[in-house]
Order: C-alpha cells, then sequence, then structure tokens
C-alpha cells in the first residue's frame, strides 16, 4: 500500500474514531453532530437556513429538519426580517449557551485528559505534522 493512500486512511480512521467520541458525548445532552454544527453557525449571530446549509455542508431540507428539531426543543426560533418579511432568521436562544456551555467537549479540560497520556514531545510531533499536512493540502484546494 502507498503511503498517500495509507495518510488517506488513517486520515478516515481518524474522522471517524472523533465523530464517534463526539456522538457519544452529544447524546449525552440530546444533541446530534448535525445539530450541534448548525448550533454552532448561529452561536454568534442570526444566520438565514441556506447560509447554515452552505456553512455546514448538508442540504438545505437537512438543515431545515434540524431547525424544526431545535425549534422543538426551543434551542432555536425562526424571525422574520423587519424590512423583508421573505427572510427567515434562524437564532439562537438562551438555551443554546446553557446547553453548549454543559458539553464537555468544548472544554480544554476535556482535551488535556484526552491526551494525558501523549508525552509533550509527540504532542509538538504531532502538531507538526498536522500543521504541515493542512498546508500543503490547503494550497491544492
Amino acid at each position: 500500500m502507498s503511503k498517500p493512500i495509507l495518510v488517506r486512511d488513517l486520515l478516515k480512521r481518524l474522522n471517524k474514531t472523533l465523530t464517534t467520541i463526539a456522538t457519544k458525548e452529544l447524546a449525552k445532552f440530546g444533541l446530534t453532530v448535525p445539530q450541534l454544527m448548525v448550533l454552532k453557525q448561529i452561536q454568534c449571530e442570526p444566520k438565514t437556513i441556506g447560509q447554515i446549509s452552505k456553512a455546514v455542508d448538508l442540504s438545505y431540507s437537512t438543515v431545515s429538519g434540524i431547525i424544526d428539531r431545535l425549534e422543538r426543543e426551543q434551542m432555536v426560533e425562526r424571525v422574520r426580517d423587519k424590512k423583508d418579511r421573505r427572510v427567515v432568521w434562524i437564532r439562537g436562544t438562551g438555551k443554546v449557551k446553557e446547553k453548549v456551555d454543559q458539553i464537555p467537549i468544548f472544554s480544554e479540560e476535556y482535551f488535556n485528559k484526552l491526551f494525558k497520556d501523549i508525552s509533550d514531545e509527540e504532542m509538538d510531533q504531532i502538531v507538526h505534522v498536522l500543521e504541515t499536512l493542512i498546508e500543503k493540502l490547503e494550497r491544492e484546494s
């Protein structure tokens, strides 16, 4: 197996592992990874479903369904634009910050615990290799 294919496979495995960890942690708080992605988009400012859809790379209908569920949980609300009633803004309610603050995977402490068995030298190597990989891939995109 060539090294680039091995890297690809390892990245897929890493992504799957991180998604599994996030899914398990979020399930404890009644959230899914896609719901969290949507909530992160409106954390600072309201956005339209189209803007959210583009940012999270999910279809409009998928994001609309996620918004419906989050609205039922009173975590988001739809607000019509005052100037153009055709525009609907999605904004988080007070429950969003409260919920996100409870989730440990956003804390520095969580990642310190997750990586506790990795030495400083190993962590430096990991950081260096990941930064190098990202830089090279970003040049290609």
